[in-house]
């Protein structure tokens, strides 16, 4: 009898064990599988060259920091910024040199960017910053402050430059308008020479 409870109890203790061995094995699959949820949700909103937003992050953020706005009423800018003569600088320093010169931008824009600013690639040499809580007369500073920065370099191959246009919400404009007047100024800014901030 004793010999029977003690087998009994024994086989209970290794099957306890067993399961709390599975149990911890399948806590860490789930850690696993978390942690590669987030590196593919990174994936997904994330360019991969430049390692700033995509256009599907981009647009998503868009969409919440007009909530934000209609919820709170505080101002938001705009800024389209394109590189100028592109075509020219792949022309001349090949794709890789084209790919090297669209990082260094990244990085200067990055650089002039706050925390809360969203700055994205959302096309190939386009690019956009979403600036909460900004007007108009933040928006030019800061697009002024990229240019600059862009223009200064160092460029050792041939000399980048920028356009920048911006936009500031005006009451009842969706995403999509406020995308357009960014853009239509970015085209402005192309068409007055290139290498300024033009106001939408």
């Amino acid at each position: 009898r004793q010999r029977a409870d003690f087998y009994q109890d024994n086989s209970l203790r290794i099957a306890l064990q067993q399961a709390a061995s599975i149990n911890l094995q399948l806590v860490e699959q789930i850690q696993r599988v978390d942690e590669l949820n987030m590196k593919l949700e990174e994936l997904a909103t994330t360019d991969p060259l430049t390692g700033l937003r995509n256009r599907r992050a981009f647009d998503a953020h868009m969409a919440q920091e007009l909530a934000v706005v209609q919820r709170r009423g505080t101002p938001l800018s705009l800024l389209m910024l394109d590189v100028d003569h592109f075509k020219r600088v792949n022309d001349t320093l090949g794709h890789d040199g084209g790919d090297r010169v669209l990082q260094a931008i990244a990085g200067h824009m990055k650089a002039c960017a706050r925390t809360v600013d969203v700055v994205a690639r959302v096309g190939g040499e386009e690019f956009a910053v979403i600036l909460p809580s900004t007007g108009e007369a933040g928006a030019h500073e800061v697009g002024e402050r990229i240019r600059k920065m862009v223009e200064a370099g160092p460029w050792p191959e041939m000399p980048v430059t920028i356009s920048v246009g911006t936009a500031t919400l005006v009451e009842g404009e969706d995403a999509e308008r406020l995308y357009g007047r960014a853009d239509a100024a970015l085209y402005a800014a192309k068409q007055a020479g290139r290498n300024r901030v033009q106001q939408g």
